[in-house]
C-alpha cells in the first residue's frame, strides 16, 4: 500500500491505515458522525440493481469497514442496506478486546433507521447481532410492524409523520449515550444526514470498476439538490491494488 496524502510514502500494512483514529465526541446534542461507503469509479453503490452479486470492494475494503467500527459507540444502517447486506456490524475480536480495555462494550450498538419498519426480521442482522439492535422509526409507522420489530429489537421514535434525522441523532446521544456514530448508508440515509448537516467525516473507497447502468444507485440520493452544497477537505488518501481509500472532513 502507498500513502498518497498528506505525504507520499509506502505503508506497510493496508489494514492499519485507520487504526489510530482520534475521534472527538461531537457536540452536546448529537454524536460525532462518520459515513463509510464504497463505490465504483462511476459512483455506483449497486451493480445491476442488485442482480450482480459481485462485491464492489475488495477483501481489504471489507476488513477496513469492520475496523472503522472499532472506535464508535454505534453503527447505523438504513432499512434498504439491512435488506441488501444482512450481516450484523461486528468488529474483529482483537478490536473488541481493545474496546473493552477502553471501557466500551465489546461490540458497537447496531442501529436501523426506517420510516416504514418494513424490515427482514429473520435476517442475520437481527438473528446474529452481538447486541440487541435499536430501530429508530416514526410514530406513524404501521402499528403491526412496530410490534413485530419489538420482538427482535428495541424501538424508539424520532418524528411523527417522518423520521427526523436531527431528532434521531439527539435521541442517540441523550438517551443511549452514543458519542461517536458510524453510518454505513445507504444513499437516502446519506442524503438525509448531509441535508441535516450532521455528517462530520466521509470515508470513501473507490473500487476500480465501472458499472455504467443508469438505474444503479449512487452514494448520495435525494429528491432535490443539497442546499447549500456540501464541501469537503481531504484528510488522507491511500492506494492499494487499484483501490483508493479516501478520508474527508465535511466543512461547515
Amino acid at each position: 500500500m502507498q500513502q498518497l496524502y498528506p505525504e507520499a510514502r509506502p505503508w506497510p500494512d493496508p489494514l492499519t491505515i485507520y487504526d489510530d483514529l482520534d475521534l472527538p465526541e461531537g457536540p452536546p446534542h448529537r454524536p460525532y458522525v462518520l459515513v463509510n461507503m464504497v463505490t465504483t469509479v462511476d459512483g455506483k453503490v449497486t451493480m445491476g440493481r442488485g442482480a450482480i452479486k459481485e462485491a464492489i470492494g475488495s477483501k481489504v475494503d471489507h476488513a477496513l469497514m469492520a475496523r472503522l467500527r472499532a472506535p464508535v459507540d454505534a453503527v447505523l444502517r438504513g432499512a434498504g442496506t439491512v435488506r441488501a447486506y444482512d450481516v450484523p456490524p461486528r468488529v474483529p475480536d482483537e478490536y473488541a478486546e481493545r474496546r473493552q480495555a477502553r471501557g466500551l462494550p465489546a461490540q458497537p450498538l447496531p442501529v436501523v433507521i426506517t420510516g416504514s419498519c418494513d424490515l427482514p426480521l429473520d435476517a442475520r442482522f437481527f438473528r446474529d447481532a452481538p447486541r440487541r439492535p435499536l430501530v429508530i422509526t416514526r410514530r406513524a409507522a404501521p402499528g403491526e410492524r412496530i410490534e413485530a420489530v419489538r420482538r427482535v429489537a428495541d424501538v424508539a421514535f424520532a418524528g411523527e409523520d417522518r423520521v427526523q434525522m436531527r431528532a434521531a441523532l439527539a435521541l442517540l446521544r441523550e438517551r443511549y449515550g452514543i458519542r461517536r456514530l458510524l453510518s454505513e448508508g445507504g444513499p437516502t440515509v446519506n442524503f438525509a444526514m448531509l441535508e441535516a448537516g450532521v455528517v462530520d467525516e466521509l470515508f470513501w473507497t473507490v473500487a476500480p470498476k465501472i458499472v455504467g447502468y443508469a438505474e444503479d444507485k449512487t452514494m448520495v440520493m435525494g429528491s432535490r439538490p443539497l442546499e447549500p452544497r456540501v464541501r469537503l477537505r481531504l484528510v488522507s488518501a491511500f492506494f492499494h491494488e487499484g483501490e483508493l481509500f479516501l478520508r474527508y472532513h465535511v466543512l461547515d
